[in-house]
């Protein structure tokens, strides 16, 4: 994908992305940090790359929880976007700039020229664990739509809730919640619902239920995958997993080298060097 800005390629690639969520097959999404990552990604066949908020971070040297600089943030995006051919959707945590909304403005324009055709958005605050006032998060909902209008892209925002995790009250309590916030948010112009941290099944038949957005669940090992496909969830998303997967293997291949004479994990079979030297 070339670096340069095609407004026109680009919608087409956003569209491409939101008719992924309104299919009968379920879309799942791999989580990228980098432009290898990315690559390998859709060398597997994957039709959508998502990027990780927390893999580039710890990739970057930063911790997550919007303690990357803004315009880092974006530059990664770039360089991923222009590695690959499929559409590429941000994590941008809460987007960065407060409630600052010309700031988010200029962010959320930034990042569609480095070429994301959709977003992840929060609605809680990473800095006193709460969430944040629905009207606030309806505001840049629109704010991010109407950014992406203006740049002749049809931006897929996904609004997350982390109701879930923050919002007070029991399992019935916080269902409510995330219901609540995901219609607002509908209404506000929203693409598709994220809600993570959904440990049980049963919670995750009632979110689908009652949201009519396309539903984004994040995977976790207390989940069942056929059960998601069953009860037709249309995205399923990892976060940083396969980075946190990977780092594993790094920390194996070290203590291999540190400690064994047999390095057998430091060769595989594939990919080979050509191979990922000609991806760039």
């Amino acid at each position: 994908m070339s670096n340069k800005f095609d407004a026109a390629r680009q919608n087409k690639l956003a569209e491409d992305f939101r008719a992924l969520h309104h299919r009968d097959e379920m879309l799942v999404l791999v989580n990228a940090w980098d432009s290898a990552s990315a690559r390998m990604v859709q060398e597997a066949g994957l039709p959508a790359i998502a990027t990780t908020s927390s893999g580039i971070s710890w990739a970057c040297g930063f911790k997550d929880g919007e303690h990357i600089p803004p315009d880092l943030m974006i530059e990664v995006v770039r360089q991923i976007a222009s590695s690959v051919t499929i559409p590429v959707s941000a994590d941008i945590e809460a987007g960065y700039y407060g409630n600052d909304l010309e700031q988010f403005s200029k962010f959320i324009e930034k990042l569609i020229e480095a070429g994301a055709v959709g977003i992840n958005l929060e609605d809680s605050d990473s800095k006193t664990h709460t969430l944040v006032d629905v009207a606030k998060h309806v505001a840049k909902v629109k704010q991010a739509k109407k950014t992406g209008h203006d740049k002749g892209v049809n931006l897929f925002v996904n609004a997350r809730t982390d109701a879930i995790e923050l919002a007070l009250g029991d399992i019935n309590q916080k269902i409510q919640a995330c219901i609540e916030r995901a219609k607002a948010y509908e209404e506000a112009g929203a693409d598709g619902i994220f809600i993570p941290f959904v440990e049980g099944m049963d919670t995750i038949a009632r979110l689908k239920a009652g949201v009519r957005l396309p539903l984004n669940i994040l995977m976790n090992d207390t989940l069942d995958v056929a059960g998601l496909r069953r009860l037709k969830i249309n995205r399923v998303s990892v976060g940083g997993k396969p980075m946190l997967a990977t780092l594993n293997l790094v920390g194996k291949i070290a203590q291999e080298l540190k400690s064994e004479d047999d390095w057998h994990s430091l060769y595989v079979k594939e990919p080979i060097y050509p191979t990922v030297n000609n991806w760039f």
